[in-house]
């Protein structure tokens, strides 16, 4: 009568099998987590950056949109500075704490806010006299091979885009 179950070895060659493929799988996935992370902060920027323009339009009054990448993204009314019905701030994300490998890069490097005219509009300057942010790069060094982001916001014409800047010409991915 032979026992059930399973041999020393089978189990073994069981578990060396399983460990390959996890070995093979892991370069995969963490390329996955760390694209999945910085398509996750480009998709905030971005509805960050449209909620402030959808506002604007909405109250027809100025709007802005406030990046600090160590804290997040929050949209506030110019006029008022968010002092507005239910607290002032209507959206705020701290888009550090969900994905903390992603890279946050403002145009110009010293620029901390974008504002929206009533008409939805990007006013040329802030009225708090400061440069106003172009764009806005999503990057990780989690990884290599990883795809990097970027949020345009042109002064004029054509509406915020999100893009890739490794494509080019006429590809719809190209950033402008």
């Amino acid at each position: 009568m032979r026992a059930r179950g399973f041999t020393l070895i089978e189990l073994l060659v069981g578990l060396a099998i399983f460990a390959i493929l996890l070995m093979l799988a892991m370069p995969m996935y963490t390329q996955f987590m760390a694209n999945t992370q910085v398509r996750n902060v480009a998709e905030s920027m971005l509805n960050g950056v449209r909620i402030a323009q959808t506002e604007a339009v909405k109250r027809n009054e100025a709007v802005k949109f406030i990046l600090d990448p160590s804290k997040g993204w929050e949209v506030r009314d110019v006029a008022t500075n968010g002092d507005v019905a239910k607290g002032g701030v209507f959206k705020s994300e701290n888009v550090v704490e969900t994905s903390p490998k992603a890279t946050i890069t403002r145009v110009p490097a010293a620029a901390t806010e974008v504002t929206f005219s009533g008409l939805g509009r990007v006013l040329p300057t802030n009225p708090s006299g400061t440069a106003r942010i172009t764009q806005i790069d999503v990057t990780t060094t989690m990884t290599t091979g990883t795809r990097d982001l970027r949020v345009v916001i042109p002064a004029t014409g054509g509406g915020v885009k999100l893009c890739d800047p490794k494509f080019t010409g006429a590809d719809p991915l190209a950033c402008p």
